[in-house]
C-alpha cells in the first residue's frame, strides 16, 4: 500500500528518495549572495547594516517569496553588553514597520566577540 502510494518506489530507496526530498523542501537553491536577495530581502538587510554595522548579516526570506516571514542572522559589536532579549528588540525597533506586515521573524543575534 505505502508503494503504491509513492508511485511505485521501492521500499529500499524509500529511506533515500525521502531523505532528498525533505532536505530539498527545508533548503533553498538561491544562493545568499548579495546580488541574489530579493529587492524586499534587500531592503531588510540595508537597514539592519545601516544601523548595527554587522559583521556578518544573513536575511531570508523563508516564506517562499511571499515576504511573510524570514530568518534573520546577525553578529554586531551594537549588541555587546546587551541580554539577547535586549538584542531582539533592537532589532525589532529597527524593522518595526516592516515586521507589523510579517507571519513571522526567525531572529539570531550574537554579539562580537
Amino acid at each position: 500500500m505505502l508503494n503504491r502510494a509513492l508511485g511505485g518506489l521501492r521500499a529500499t530507496n524509500l529511506t533515500q528518495t525521502t531523505g532528498f526530498v525533505a532536505k530539498r523542501l527545508l533548503t533553498s537553491t538561491r544562493c545568499l549572495k548579495e546580488e541574489s536577495r530579493t529587492p524586499y530581502e534587500d531592503k531588510i538587510y540595508r537597514q539592519l547594516a545601516k544601523e548595527l554595522e554587522p559583521k556578518s548579516l544573513v536575511v531570508k526570506d523563508i516564506s517562499y517569496g511571499d515576504g511573510a516571514m524570514f530568518a534573520i542572522s546577525i553578529e554586531s559589536g551594537k549588541f555587546n553588553g546587551l541580554s539577547t532579549v535586549k538584542q531582539h528588540r533592537l532589532v525589532n525597533r529597527i524593522l518595526k514597520d516592516e515586521i507589523s506586515k510579517w507571519h513571522g521573524l526567525q531572529l539570531k543575534t550574537k554579539k562580537t566577540v
